[in-house]
């Protein structure tokens, strides 16, 4: 059986990585050009703790650690291949491939 609270809120957490990489990474390309992009990565990361502490209800600190940072990994590769534009060689491919692996293992009960 999965442990979808593990997913979850891993998911939540990472969505807020992504958004806080697309900001920085477009601001040091120049696309977004006023630094008051630069305030809304801090403001959103300062959530993280209190639905990290939320997700501890559910599952271990060391699992949501784990799947929020595979999820992460995840989310913002495909974020950066798929948006920015961003490519892996194959051997980078196969190591995000075994992350998914990673993550059915800690997800299984």
């Amino acid at each position: 059986m999965f442990n979808l609270y593990s997913l979850g809120f891993g998911t939540l957490l990472a969505g807020i990585d992504v958004v806080m990489m697309y900001i920085i990474k477009q601001y040091s390309k120049g696309v977004f050009a006023s630094s008051y992009w630069m305030i809304l990565p801090p403001l959103l990361y300062a959530l993280t703790p209190f639905i990290l502490l939320l997700s501890l209800k559910f599952e271990t600190l060391m699992v949501m650690n784990m799947s929020w940072d595979i999820i992460s990994d995840i989310l913002v590769t495909a974020m950066a291949f798929f948006v920015l534009g961003e490519r892996l060689s194959w051997m980078k491919t196969i190591g995000i491939g075994l992350s998914f692996l990673a993550l059915f293992f800690l997800s299984y009960e």
